[in-house]
């Protein structure tokens, strides 16, 4: 983390206008919950769940708490825009923070198009069946069919990218207005179903029955349907730069919204099952439901021949969208027509949540530099992320107008589900790591089994939804892979950039006059190794055609920026200068000074910054038996992070080698310890390829060494080679380095687990140790396996930092 920004020392960005109230962000999470889910999700998740749509509510309801009380701890505490790509970021890294940032910016920008069809779709059909009114008939434009639905769509978008361009206030007004509307009209609608409900107990009763019609299968695919329903909190904490007291107001927000949410759920389950009949018309329109496809119809069971056996909840999931408006016209005078102008104000609310939402996550990501600088650009009089919410405008009318969004809405919930798991798991980081420095506004109980439960709950789930739509997590992860692809070809070069400014700043720097291509970084910490550290990585970058880089890094304590570090630097000056006096006359040799708060990330950025193609670290010869580390926290995280190749010297104080042992087996480590020792030899270095034979093939063996050796001698270098046959590899190379009076030992890194607390393999790091002269340990950079290993090592750890200087 920079001395800016992060955790526990970040910074609230004030570029935002805090007006925000209570009310307000309840409102915005209100207005998401019981957005266009309840008037189109719940004909259809009844068509799942039967009337055990009750328990699917008040279970998603249970399991939402476990994630609303780390949205509520995380969001009191660190209440900037981002909310779970903030949090995220600074628990797991840049690259989980950008996947979690691109799927709740791509999950609401979805959601935000599916509510403008959705808001489309309603007027269209009040209009024409309601009113009369003839609408123009679908034209063809290009491969496009725009029809008036698409045309509404496009307004609504449009208005309501405005809306959040004119400022939070606007915003908050707006979506208080529409809000308050829908949940007077859902108010009024379970108070008239439970007078039915009331009036006719033993009827109401009858239509509960079978309450499990298709087990707790179908309850959990309802569940997975209307998740979308219930992730408002996730839209409260956006807010959180813009909230009056956000300590206070957004863990009150979130848990003010959700109440709300569960309870009216449950109630409008309890009347949509218990006060509606089956009428032929409902039937007749069911059956054209079932007969078109649409609705998930083919997920649904199919309509009984006879209007007697047919059962509310089957009929209810035949009418899909339009379910609880059918249903309506039973319940309440004029209950269709009132229901359509609720589910318009609805998805109006849902869509200015979503659009608010997706706006402040694309913000963040490119205030976060992963995205562009224009979406982190803010309006100078608005004070709004204006090309930010233009783009996320834009994206939510594009795919509501060009895309089949059907399909790939139906991966939102996946993909909310997905982002949950990092934020239960960031938060946990979070708490452990920086809990004891953070101001909390809310701190949740039973710590850390919430987010546990929180994480086991979202995951079950989220792989139950496979059962009923493989398409959704095909779409979920189609937009993940996109999203993977945009990373590692744009953002992650930016992210690095951005990292290796914010994290070391260069002091000093003296060039040669010279410069050269290959370049070796040789950091240099101790005045007592540099002799022999020079002398390696002037052997090397001699026989590259190469040239050195001698870096030196000042720590400052975490808690002063970077910039008031200078007064840090002085020893670091005198180090290298003292340094320079081992440099060769026929190699170039470079200087530079940086401070940085941890002297590994220093090392790398500063590899990363000059493109360096070697970092040659000095090692004591000890290895760490007992803590997380191998060789020590700087080197273990040097040669873990580096983009490029790695070499680590014993300093043992030698001064000269002139007999060098090279244990061989092939492959990449190997090859460049090969390049290594060819080094050597070319400043006069008598070298032995060595291999140990273990099962019993030495004359292959043998020959293996012989074709190395022909490949090295047509490079002018000569080497001999030794074969042995033994059991203990590691012992046979010590004896034979001994035996024959060598003064140094290359090796390259084994092939061991990914997972494994070693970073050369146990036996190089083994012949390291105990060998009484020098060792070099060498290893290959390779883009895919290290970046693999960074992305498990985010998720198990090593409970440690990498704080020490000294290693």
């Amino acid at each position: 983390m920079s001395d800016d920004e992060g955790l526990p020392g970040h910074s609230h960005n004030e570029d935002l206008a805090r007006d925000l109230s209570v009310f307000d962000i309840t409102m915005i999470g209100i207005g998401a919950m019981i957005g266009a889910g309840i008037f189109v999700l719940t004909g259809l998740a009844a068509g799942q769940a039967g009337p055990g749509l009750v328990m699917a509510f008040a279970f998603n309801g249970f399991i939402t708490i476990f994630t609303g009380m780390v949205y509520a701890e995380l969001g009191s505490a660190i209440p900037e825009a981002g909310g779970g790509y903030l949090w995220v970021r600074e628990a797991l890294g840049r690259s989980q923070a950008f996947l979690a940032g691109w799927m709740s910016w791509f999950a609401h920008a979805v959601a935000g198009s599916l509510y403008t069809l959705g808001f489309g779709a309603f007027v269209h059909l009040l209009l024409t069946d309601y009113f009369g009114i003839a609408l123009f008939e679908p034209v063809d434009l290009f491969l496009l069919t725009i029809g008036p639905e698409k045309v509404f769509a496009v307004f609504a978008g449009a208005l309501f990218a405005y809306i959040n361009f004119r400022g939070a206030k606007e915003t908050g007004l707006a979506g208080n207005i529409v809000t308050m509307v829908k949940v007077t009209v859902i108010v009024i609608l379970i108070a008239f179903g439970l007078g039915y409900i009331f009036g006719n107990p033993a009827e109401a009763s009858d239509r509960f029955q079978p309450f499990l019609p298709r087990d707790f299968g179908g309850v959990f695919i309802a569940m997975g349907l209307t998740f979308i329903a219930f992730e408002g909190y996730e839209i409260i904490v956006q807010s959180g730069e813009e909230v009056v007291n956000p300590k206070k107001s957004v863990p009150k927000a979130v848990f003010y919204s959700m109440s709300v949410v569960v309870t009216i759920y449950m109630l409008v389950a309890i009347v949509l099952i218990g006060a509606v009949t089956v009428t032929p018309d409902l039937f007749q329109l069911a059956q054209e439901g079932a007969a078109s496809g649409a609705h998930g119809a083919t997920n649904l069971p199919p309509v009984p021949d006879n209007i007697e056996d047919a059962a509310v909840w089957e009929i209810l999931g035949h009418l899909g969208e339009l379910g609880l408006a059918r249903a309506a016209g039973q319940i309440m005078p004029y209950g269709t027509v009132v229901i359509l102008v609720a589910g318009i104000f609805s998805t109006l609310s849902a869509l200015n949540a979503t659009t608010y939402s997706s706006t402040r996550v694309s913000f963040a990501m490119g205030r976060d530099h992963v995205l562009p600088d224009a979406f982190s650009a803010v309006h100078d009089e608005k004070r709004t992320p204006h090309i930010a919410t233009a783009l996320s405008g834009a994206l939510i009318v594009f795919m509501a107008v060009a895309l089949p969004i059907e399909a790939v809405a139906a991966a939102t919930d996946v993909m909310f589900l997905l982002l949950f798991l990092q934020v239960n798991y960031a938060a946990i980081v979070i708490r452990r790591e920086w809990g004891d420095q953070i101001d909390y506004g809310y701190v949740m109980p039973y710590f850390p089994y919430v987010p546990i439960i929180g994480i086991i709950t979202k995951l079950a789930l989220a792989v139950y939804l496979f059962n009923y739509s493989p398409l959704a997590w095909y779409g979920a992860i189609a937009w993940i892979l996109v999203g993977v692809g945009i990373f590692f070809l744009y953002s992650r070069s930016r992210v690095r950039e951005t990292e290796a400014k914010e994290e070391t700043r260069l002091i000093t720097e003296e060039r040669a006059p010279e410069q050269r291509g290959y370049q070796v970084l040789v950091p240099i910490a101790n005045p007592d190794h540099a002799e022999q550290l020079i002398r390696a990585g002037s052997a090397v970058a001699r026989h590259q055609d190469g040239e050195v880089l001698l870096t030196s890094v000042a720590t400052v304590p975490e808690q002063t920026p970077l910039s008031e570090g200078r007064r840090y630097a002085d020893e670091q000056r005198e180090l290298l200068d003292e340094a320079m006096q081992y440099a060769p006359d026929d190699v170039p040799v470079h200087q530079t000074v940086t401070i940085g708060h941890d002297i590994a990330k220093s090392i790398n950025n500063v590899a990363y910054q000059r493109d360096s193609d070697l970092v040659l670290l000095g090692w004591r010869g000890q290895r760490k038996h007992v803590s997380d580390y191998a060789l020590g926290s700087n080197i273990d995280t040097v040669v873990e992070n580096a983009e490029c190749d790695v070499a680590v010297l014993k300093t043992d104080g030698t001064t000269d080698s002139s007999r060098v042992l090279v244990p061989t087996a092939g492959g990449p480590n190997s090859d460049l310890a090969e390049t290594v020792a060819a080094a050597y030899a070319g400043s006069g270095a008598e070298v032995t390829l060595f291999h140990v034979a273990t099962d019993g093939d030495v004359d292959g063996d043998r020959s293996f060494l012989e074709n190395r050796q022909e490949v090295l001698a047509e490079s002018d270098i000569d080497v001999d080679i030794a074969v042995a046959e033994a059991g203990d590899i590691t012992q046979t190379i010590l004896d034979h380095a001994r035996d024959g009076e060598f003064d140094s030992i290359i090796i390259g890194a084994a092939g061991e687990g990914i997972l494994r607390r070693v970073l050369f393999g146990e036996i190089p790091e083994t012949i390291g140790e105990e060998f009484e002269g020098e060792v070099l340990m060498v290893r290959k950079h390779r883009p895919v396996q290290s970046a693999v290993k960074r992305l498990l090592g985010k998720w198990v750890g090593k409970g440690a930092k990498a704080t020490n200087l000294g290693e």
